[in-house]
């Protein structure tokens, strides 16, 4: 009795295994595509964010590493508060 369910233990095992390699076999073609389209997409994508890198960068700023440190004007009136 006890073997009868280690060997049915084992054998399922060995089906699990068998199952799981053989998916991964069918699945390597579209994992190949999925694998190329990402890098397809990373490589568009740099080219995006150097074009947005390049048109948030601030000419009037003294700190290039900060290109949205810019001083401010404030005009403020302050005649309307004068009673």
């Amino acid at each position: 009795m006890i073997t009868l369910v280690v060997v049915g233990l084992l054998l399922i095992g060995l089906g699990a295994l068998i199952g799981s390699s053989w998916t991964l076999q069918a699945l390597e073609g579209r994992f190949r595509q999925h694998a190329a389209e990402r890098r397809r997409l990373n490589e568009e994508w740099q080219v995006v964010r150097a074009v947005r890198a390049e048109q948030r960068r601030c000419v009037q700023c003294e700190d290039e590493r900060d290109p949205y440190r810019q001083p401010a004007l404030v005009a403020a009136n302050y005649d309307r508060y004068d009673d």
